[in-house]
């Protein structure tokens, strides 16, 4: 169903802006951010957005060149134009609804992140930074609204510039690297 969810239908994904307001005729034009204009989703979603989703496109923003693997309890979650690429990279299937979403468990992360990066993706891995108790007390602390979704942060960037291995990866990719594959792309 690429081609049909909500972000297709976004006129500032078709001619995008970046944070300063360039166009991308500009020649000071930073791919790298994005102007996201929040009442043309909650006008093209037919409701307001929820605070997850606004945390979302908040770190989209900034990281417009970038794929987001926004972790969502135990699962890493792939939204709007991201779960384009999860479905044609990957070969992961849409979930239902009118906004493009794919994911994958927390235990697919080395393997999913490195097939996106030798696909010549730049990848995020957007962590939850407290845990839902610690969301409470923060907003016990707040003299305004209280917070409704649990801070998240990039924590990492991959690229085939940075990309590095652990003892999260598998042997094969490990084995992999040190034979010169994946430095020649054989």
């Amino acid at each position: 169903m690429a081609g049909q969810h909500m972000h297709n239908h976004l006129s500032f994904l078709n001619n995008p802006k970046d944070s300063s307001g360039r166009s991308s005729s500009d020649p000071n034009y930073d791919p790298r951010t994005l102007t996201v204009n929040f009442s043309e989703i909650d006008k093209v979603n037919g409701s307001k957005m929820t605070a997850g989703t606004r945390q979302w496109w908040d770190i989209k923003s900034q990281y417009a060149d970038t794929v987001l693997l926004f972790k969502t309890g135990k699962f890493y979650e792939m939204f709007q134009m991201d779960a384009d690429i999860g479905v044609s990279v990957l070969g992961f299937s849409y979930m239902k609804g009118h906004v493009a979403h794919a994911g994958f468990p927390e235990v697919g992360y080395a393997n999913f992140s490195d097939k996106l990066v030798r696909a010549g993706y730049k990848v995020a891995r957007v962590e939850q930074t407290e845990t839902p108790d610690m969301m409470k007390k923060r907003g016990a602390k707040s003299r305004g609204p209280k917070p409704k979704v649990v801070n998240r942060e990039v924590c990492s960037i991959l690229t085939v510039g940075t990309r590095t291995f652990c003892y999260l990866d598998n042997d094969s990719a490990l084995a992999e690297e040190a034979n010169g594959r994946r430095s020649t792309g054989t």
